[in-house]
């Protein structure tokens, strides 16, 4: 072990040994022995990163896509230190850089690609029916609820969904990939019609820290638009912190669970034709309480 590794160390438990209640006079006495100020302060902060870089290396371990980890680590820790520094708009920036970067690797797949391109206009949903003895079967990628004319380009996009249906992934406006990928890995394509609600919480979340992102990247006025999604959580930031890192988790735990079944998903879609958006038609009155 060398002087530095001793001194880090010592460090280390000096700092643990100051968080125990009725120890809070160590502190004050090490601000006394080196003068307070940059000295202190720099002590405090290479402690703080550390524990950072620890937190991003354990939220990060298990991610499939090694080749990005170093950067989204970095965000990681960057995200953390505007945490604690109450700099929402930077906080937000930094976790918008981990879910694009993710993103832009992903949507690179030519697999996802192609489902993506053969499943725009199929159902948005999956279903399960109850069975005479009352349970329910278990929804799979196939089992698709082809009573509704809800497409899968309508749930992402709206109104925009024809024009946006026929463009290629690659093209598609930053936060319209980050529906994608939520879409398509992390529901795995089996969204279920009683998971609406949350998936659209999820996309208002995404949308919020794109918006954000735009204050920090783009600079300018925002639109009307824009300025009341960024007025309606000013008030609120305090949540929003959690609500941000929420969203953040949601997409890190859900990435992998879509790419571990995304051959599954595309051979799946090359089995099917391509359906229009808006050419569904409903197939009839149907018991929907025996559809879930």
């Amino acid at each position: 072990m060398t002087d530095r590794d001793k001194i880090i160390e010592h460090i280390n438990k000096i700092e643990q040994y100051s968080r125990k209640p009725g120890n809070e006079w160590l502190l004050a006495e090490l601000v006394s022995k080196f003068g307070g100020g940059g000295k202190i302060d720099a002590i405090y902060e290479y402690c703080i990163e550390r524990v950072a870089r620890e937190q991003a290396n354990q939220f990060y371990k298990d991610f499939p896509i090694k080749q990005i980890i170093p950067t989204l680590e970095e965000d990681f820790v960057k995200m953390e230190f505007y945490h604690r520094k109450n700099a929402f708009n930077d906080f937000a920036f930094a976790i918008y850089q981990q879910i694009e970067g993710i993103t832009n690797v992903v949507c690179k797949d030519p697999k996802l690609n192609e489902v993506v391109s053969r499943l725009m206009g199929h159902p948005a949903y999956v279903r399960s029916v109850q069975k005479s003895d009352g349970t329910w079967t278990e929804a799979t990628i196939s089992d698709r609820n082809g009573t509704s004319s809800f497409q899968i380009a309508k749930l992402l996009f709206g109104k925009d969904a024809r024009a946006k249906s026929n463009c290629q992934l690659a093209s598609h406006w930053a936060v319209d990939k980050i529906y994608i990928v939520l879409y398509f890995l992390c529901y795995q394509a089996m969204l279920k019609s009683q998971e609406y609600h949350q998936f659209n919480e999820y996309k208002e979340m995404y949308n919020a820290i794109y918006q954000f992102r735009n204050l920090n990247h783009r600079g300018g006025e925002p639109n009307d638009v824009q300025k009341s999604i960024i007025n309606s959580i000013r008030p609120h930031q305090g949540i929003y912190y959690f609500k941000f890192m929420q969203a953040l988790l949601f997409f890190v735990e859900g990435v992998p669970k879509g790419l571990a079944v995304l051959d599954k998903l595309y051979d799946y879609a090359i089995s099917q034709k391509r359906i229009l958006v808006n050419d569904i038609k409903p197939l009839g009155k149907i018991d929907l309480a025996n559809v879930r």
